[in-house]
C-alpha cells in the first residue's frame, strides 16, 4: 500500500544574530547615514564659516607656538581641507552618501528577508560609500577617518558573510 504524504515546508526561521545586525545596520545606514547627510546638507552653510574660524584659529595659534608638525596640526591641517572640499562638492558629496545610504538599506532589507542578494547589494552599497570621501574630499584628508569606517564596514561584512548560510 502506498502513502500519499504532503510535505509542509516551514518558513526559514531568522536566526536572532542575523536580525541583530539588521537592526544595528538599519540604524548605522538609515538611521545615521541618511539623518546626517541630511543634516549636512541643510546645515553646511551656517556651520561652515563657524568651523573654518576655529581651525584657522588653531593654526594662528600653532604657527605662535612654532608649531609645524605633530598629530594636532595634522588634524586641523586636514580639516581645514576637509571642510574646503566639502564645500566644493556639498551637492554630490550629501547625494551620494543619500544614494549609498538607501542602496545599503535595501540590502539590509534584502538581507532580513533571508535573500542572498541583499549580502552583495550591502557589500556594494557600503564598499562605495567609503570611496566618496576619499575620491571627491582628500585622500590624506580623509584617511583616518575612512580607515575607521572600514574597519565598522568589514566587520558587519564579514558578520553578514557568516549568516550567508541562513539566506537563499
Amino acid at each position: 500500500m502506498e502513502e500519499n504524504v504532503t510535505k509542509i515546508e516551514l518558513p526559514k526561521k531568522r536566526p536572532t544574530f542575523l536580525l541583530v545586525l539588521c537592526i544595528l545596520s538599519l540604524i548605522g545606514s538609515g538611521g545615521l547615514g541618511l539623518i546626517y547627510s541630511a543634516y549636512q546638507y541643510v546645515t553646511f552653510d551656517n556651520t561652515y564659516a563657524t568651523e573654518m574660524e576655529k581651525m584657522e584659529t588653531a593654526m594662528d595659534q600653532f604657527q605662535d607656538a612654532d608649531i609645524d608638525s605633530g598629530f594636532l596640526y595634522n588634524s586641523v591641517q586636514n580639516n581645514i581641507v576637509r571642510l574646503k572640499a566639502t564645500a566644493e562638492n556639498l551637492d554630490l558629496i550629501t547625494g551620494a552618501n543619500c544614494l549609498f545610504a538607501i542602496i545599503s538599506l535595501l540590502g539590509v532589507f534584502m538581507m532580513f528577508k533571508l535573500k542572498k542578494n541583499g549580502f552583495y547589494i550591502y557589500t556594494f552599497a557600503n564598499l562605495f560609500w567609503l570611496l566618496i570621501p576619499l575620491a571627491l574630499i582628500d585622500f590624506d584628508a580623509m584617511l583616518t577617518n575612512t580607515m575607521i569606517g572600514a574597519g565598522f564596514t568589514a566587520l558587519f561584512v564579514i558578520l553578514y558573510a557568516v549568516n550567508l548560510k541562513h539566506m537563499e
